[in-house]
């Protein structure tokens, strides 16, 4: 039989190598370590055998102790507790998917901080987050009833990457403590046509179910007639949006606001096309990252900017790169 080698992990004493493969001598499963890494063995030997690799009788057979493992700290059901509502907050915080409990090597990471934790599955994380929002839902409830008698709400439909349509109501409200607080509740799918009867009800809906319909004063929204309609028809105060107006007064000024034969809109015309060209092209992005390379040292490259038609600064925006990477 070989010599053992003077470095050769202590694991293998209680695992038998394959190909490829470990099977563990104590219960038969089987592991796959890559280059002789045995990290996953080792978190198998610390979860799973603790008490028979870390007993102190007079064996010849080292503890786990000898090579970096002691008492597997054990994991309460308030700790459990504290561990899944921080994944959960994690999730929510950071618009991850539900389906990351359920990642191979998110679970090896959680399996190695806290052993005696089960990553809960999908459905459950799912039910945990249904809990946490409804709790959540009941909190902002109770905080609107204690608010003053006059609540103003701000509206807008949007549409979402996946060209779904949706409308967002914020609330503006004061409260006894003389704090301003300006909450999101809702983003609500829109699956009917954009109509004024449609967003009436949609509105008077989600006013409802917060218990603020009594409350409403004001509405803030853009300067679409089919808005303008739904507040009057609440005997909501109708107030446009001032970023939306200036939006409005700019553009037209500037004679952008629809196409025309002018000269700055042929102008905001042709830099579009041009800030396009280097949007749509892999070679000619990097050959304008290449050329600012050679001509200003030390200076990191930067892209050019493209114009958005809702955003009425991104015209001096747009022209003021180009005039700098001309």
């Amino acid at each position: 039989m070989p010599a053992k080698r003077s470095n050769e992990s202590d694991v293998w004493k209680y695992v038998e190598k394959g190909d490829g493969k470990a099977q563990c001598k104590l219960c038969d499963t089987k592991m796959s370590y890559v280059g002789g890494c045995t990290s996953a063995i080792r978190n198998h030997l610390r979860s799973k055998h603790a008490t028979v690799c870390g007993s102190t009788d007079n064996s010849k057979t080292p503890m786990l102790s000898n090579f970096g493992f002691g008492a597997v700290r054990p994991c309460s059901d308030s700790r459990r507790e504290k561990i899944t509502d921080l994944i959960a907050k994690m999730i929510v915080a950071n618009a991850l998917p539900i389906s990351l409990v359920d990642n191979e090597e998110f679970v090896q990471l959680i399996d190695y901080l806290e052993p005696n934790y089960k990553v809960p599955c999908r459905q459950t994380m799912t039910t945990r987050l249904d809990c946490m929002k409804a709790t959540l839902e009941k909190e902002m409830k109770d905080d609107l009833k204690e608010a003053a008698a006059a609540v103003a709400i701000t509206t807008d439909i949007w549409t979402s990457l996946a060209n779904d349509a949706y409308i967002s109501m914020t609330a503006s409200y004061i409260t006894p403590q003389w704090i301003m607080k300006t909450p999101t509740l809702a983003d609500s799918q829109l699956t009917e046509r954009h109509t004024k009867e449609v967003i009436i009800e949609k509105l008077d809906t989600l006013t409802t179910e917060w218990g603020i319909k009594d409350k409403v004063v004001a509405c803030v929204h853009d300067g679409a007639s089919n808005m303008k309609e739904t507040t009057a028809n609440n005997d909501w105060e109708d107030v446009g949006c001032s970023a939306h107006k200036l939006h409005l007064v700019v553009t037209a000024a500037l004679g952008i606001d629809k196409v025309t034969n002018s000269t700055l809109s042929k102008l905001v015309s042709a830099s579009s096309r041009l800030v396009g060209h280097f949007s749509h092209s892999v070679i000619a992005s990097q050959e304008l990252e290449k050329r600012q390379a050679e001509m200003t040292k030390d200076v990191q490259p930067v892209k050019l900017i493209q114009y958005v038609k809702t955003r009425w600064n991104s015209v001096y925006d747009m022209f003021e790169r180009l005039h700098k990477l001309r």
